[in-house]
């Protein structure tokens, strides 16, 4: 059942309850899109979208990166196989920028989406406490 079928068998003291909860648990736009413009390439917009595995994923495809590029060229003369690794992960680390620019076509569905099943676990609870 969709979340409208679901509202329109509440009450109104049952609509009132859905709002203050749905109050205290959706997600907000504003906040991802904050999130993704300051750090877009670490997954903080995932963490906050509570896509965890994804999140993590985009924080260590910027992270390693970083650090390797750091560390081959302070401490290594480039040349070689310490110059391809490089590259390797200057590659790495642009894919990870791209990852997050691509992130925000979806941003805003993912966020519809996450708020429409709160909402629906909300109206089942409020529906379980009644029966």
């Amino acid at each position: 059942m969709d979340n409208l079928k679901l509202l329109r068998t509440l009450t109104l003291e049952e609509l009132g309850i859905l709002e203050a909860e749905s109050q205290k648990k959706m997600k907000s736009k504003d906040v991802a899109w904050g999130l993704w413009t300051g750090l877009h390439f670490i997954g903080a917009h995932r963490f906050y979208t509570n896509n965890h595995l994804y999140a993590s994923f985009m924080l260590a495809t910027s992270l390693i990166p970083s650090i390797a590029i750091f560390l081959l060229a302070v401490y290594t003369e480039l040349e070689g196989f310490s110059y391809f690794m490089l590259w390797f992960f200057i590659s790495i680390l642009i894919g990870s920028f791209l990852w997050g620019w691509v992130d925000a076509f979806f941003l805003n569905k993912r966020i519809e989406e996450i708020n429409l099943e709160q909402e629906r676990i909300i109206i089942h609870r409020i529906k379980g406490m009644e029966s």
